[in-house]
């Protein structure tokens, strides 16, 4: 039987175990031995972790403790089957076990089914029966062999012919190596290795290859803890680089701009006009996985497409005979902000082309207020919400000429939003007239607020004025006060026979 313990304190956890430790005694015939190997595991499959008591003392009653992270306790098995075991992290519920042994010997093992990632590391195995205690390390292997790399070549360039290798499902992360037909080994330009949300790698490396005599190059990926590995090979040839030379992808030509909470459009068309409906469409970001958008088959492919963009994409392709297609984008967030690459895929070669998004938002005017007056000079704070990107935000007199501020502070929100505070020491006089100007460049869009310290100063005025009638009205109230306790004072003393006239 496995349960989970609610509200269990790592704190409490800690203490306790020290504390057990300090009254607890070792013995030589009390010791605990494991493996002298590491236990390997591939992703997927189960994992046995065995260990033996080795004591002269009887077997009854002995507590087993499976500690993953010592001190902290992940399982708790008992050696007395009646009792039951205790599992206190989440992450293992429905998949521990533990194996009834031979408590002759002294065994016990410990089942994790369906291991992943993130159960790679130490594991300890505490043996205790009263006073006595003993203990024992073992490390827990996990890999994995994932996807074939594929290799994509993307059409000629000037610096050559550049290959991106990639591949997925990966643990821990893989070897990569690019080799030509004769076995060299040749250096990749960029290399990137990225777990997902399961802890595995997602491999994605670049070749360029700059010498016309090479036309075959192979991807190899290597895992050195099971000592296995997967290869791709492509041979291309100046013919072929010849024929696709011709088929360009083109993009819009100036960035596209979009406020937050808009649609996006991003347009991607083939030149000279080719029918792109057998072709492999995707629009990425800085990785070809996962990616923004992937078309194939004539078909979404929603396995590859970025956590974010879920739900928030369409294809228009009305014009893909023509080879123009556009992706949409829908409510445009801070992060849709950069750049974008679209691919369109034809014979295994890639052509690519560029596309800038601005995300833009224009925030609420600017509100002036007079924060406090110091010596002869008066404190000014401009405030503004909502404002991407960051906006540029100035002082001016009425005059338009700039005035610097003496602190400015800018915060973005959990929406990527930017907040504007703006601080101004100006002079106490009676001219005194200013502008916070806050605005958004892309857009060149401005707003404005002005302040005057003349039509101010009555405020200030009234305030001062108010608070010396409140000051004045509490002085009365306290010599009425004094009055009254005078007056009874005098009539308690005074004598009941004698006459006031």
């Amino acid at each position: 039987m496995l349960d989970i313990i609610p509200g269990y304190s790592v704190s409490g956890m800690i203490a306790s175990f020290f504390f057990i430790l300090l009254t607890m005694k070792q013995s030589d015939d009390f010791r605990v031995i494991g493996p002298a190997n590491p236990i390997l595991a591939k992703v997927g499959e189960d994992a046995l972790l065995t260990c033996q008591l080795v004591s002269k003392r009887t077997m009854m009653h002995m507590e087993v403790t499976w500690y993953r992270l010592k001190p902290s306790t992940p399982v708790t098995s008992h050696w007395d089957r009646s009792e039951k075991t205790e599992i206190l992290i989440e992450e293992y519920r429905g998949r521990m076990e533990r194996i009834e042994n031979s408590t002759a010997e002294g065994i016990v093992t410990l089942k994790i089914h369906d291991v992943q990632p993130s159960d790679n590391g130490q594991y300890w195995c505490h043996f205790q029966k009263g006073s006595y205690c003993a203990e024992t390390s073992l490390q827990l292997k996990v890999a994995g062999v994932g996807s074939a790399p594929n290799i994509h070549m993307e059409a000629s360039r000037e610096d050559g012919v550049q290959f991106v290798c990639t591949a997925k499902g990966w643990f821990p992360e893989p070897q990569v190596y690019w080799e030509d037909i004769l076995g060299e080994k040749l250096l990749t330009v960029s290399e990137h290795h990225i777990p997902d949300e399961d802890g595995m790698f997602y491999v994605e490396d670049k070749l360029v290859v700059r010498n016309s005599s090479v036309e075959t190059v192979s991807c190899y990926i290597y895992n050195p803890v099971l000592d296995e590995g997967k290869e791709a090979v492509i041979t291309f040839s100046e013919k072929l680089q010849a024929e696709l030379a011709f088929l360009k992808v083109i993009g819009p030509s100036e960035p596209t701009l979009a406020r937050v909470g808009e649609d996006i459009q991003l347009t991607c068309n083939l030149s000279p006009k080719t029918n792109a409906q057998s072709m492999e469409v995707r629009w990425i970001r800085s990785h070809w996985y996962p990616a923004v958008y992937v078309y194939m088959d004539g078909d979404h492919v929603a396995g590859e497409q970025m956590a974010e963009y879920r739900g928030r994409t369409a294809l228009l392709s009305d014009a893909i005979h023509e080879g123009r297609l556009t992706l949409q984008i829908h409510n445009a967030r801070t992060s849709d902000d950069g750049q974008y690459w679209c691919l369109f895929e034809k014979d295994g070669v890639y052509q690519e082309a560029s596309l800038d998004v601005k995300v833009i938002a224009v925030g609420s005017s600017p509100l002036i207020t007079l924060e406090e007056q110091k010596d002869e000079k008066i404190q000014l704070m401009c405030t503004s919400d909502g404002w991407f990107p960051r906006p540029h935000v100035q002082w001016k007199d009425m005059e338009g000429q700039t005035m610097l501020s003496f602190s400015e502070a800018l915060s973005q929100g959990s929406h990527g939003l930017f907040h504007v505070e703006t601080f101004l020491l100006v002079a106490n006089s009676s001219e005194t007239n200013v502008i916070c100007s806050v605005s958004n460049l892309p857009l060149g869009e401005e707003k404005t607020a002005a302040f005057s310290l003349s039509e101010s100063k009555p405020n200030i005025l009234w305030k001062i004025l108010s608070v010396l009638s409140v000051l004045g009205l509490l002085l009365v109230m306290a010599k009425l006060l004094v009055m009254m306790k005078t007056y009874m004072k005098v009539t308690v003393t005074m004598d009941p026979n004698t006459a006031l006239f």
